[in-house]
């Protein structure tokens, strides 16, 4: 069995995103897949129990509810892991997958990962690239030592570690300083690869602003005012469920801050 940990919240576009996204993952092992809304209202109705077979959704609803201002994202991480470890047994948990409400994954994302897993403890996608719909600007990060929140996976045994990072504003860039800082990394126990970009970092779409590199308007990303770059990383059919948002700078996204680059 694998775990999914998605926090998520005032972002109802990006729910219908990621919901179709995982429903046409193609591994076809057992997910337990843990949502937490943390807005009112709520906005994952729609992701019901019998979502796919095979997979178990569980729910949260964080009390207090976000607020304008609020930074939620470690509480949202934190309620989730813990009704992972409550209502599972460690041991049966093969791997816990952080998969964001905004960010594009391929079908084969869970499959490949998991293909590619072997005997890491840790494993992610390195050269992670960015692409604002609002403003249709890209860039790709030379990140080769680190990998982004959203395209990471660990094994269960790393969770003390991974804890110790929730309340640090870049959870994913604190993690991977640790891991380096107590040499998981040079025993060859962290894994890094790009596999034709399995999962892109897609920002920019109404909603609840973001906290991470992308959300705005960035001197160091590229344009692409046709979107001509985007056909070419992934399927056309997917590039067009971004078109809308070009353009729609009045959207009700506040950023609470923004990294320079990862």
């Amino acid at each position: 069995m694998i775990a999914l940990i998605t926090p998520t919240g005032g972002r109802p576009n990006q729910t219908y995103l990621f919901k179709y996204f995982m429903q046409r993952q193609t591994y076809d092992g057992a997910v337990v897949w843990i949502i937490s809304d943390d807005c009112e209202p709520r906005t994952t109705d729609h992701i019901t129990p019998d979502f796919r077979l095979n997979w178990t959704v569980i729910k949260l609803f964080p009390h207090p509810p976000w607020r304008q201002g609020m930074n939620t994202q470690a509480r949202n991480i934190e309620e989730c892991i813990n009704c992972l470890m409550i209502n599972y047994d460690e041991k049966d948990i093969e791997a816990i997958f952080i998969i964001e409400d905004d960010d594009y994954y391929r079908p084969t994302y869970l499959e490949r990962m998991m293909a590619r897993f072997n005997d890491f403890k840790v494993l992610g996608e390195m050269n992670t690239v960015y692409y604002n719909v609002m403003y249709r600007t890209y860039f790709v990060n030379r990140n080769t030592s680190h990998s982004s929140l959203f395209q990471v996976a660990l094994r269960p045994v790393m969770l003390p570690l991974f804890k110790t990072c929730y309340h640090e504003r870049f959870i994913d860039f604190k993690f991977y300083e640790k891991l380096h800082a107590q040499e998981f990394v040079r025993r060859g126990e962290v894994g890094f690869f790009n596999e034709n970009n399995l999962a892109i970092g897609m920002k920019g779409i109404t909603g609840r602003g973001g906290i991470g590199a992308g959300h705005g308007r960035l001197l160091n990303m590229l344009p692409d005012p046709g979107m001509a770059w985007l056909y070419k990383q992934i399927p056309i059919e997917d590039a067009k469920l971004y078109e809308g948002y070009y353009g729609n700078y009045r959207q009700s996204q506040h950023l609470l801050f923004t990294k320079k680059s990862d």
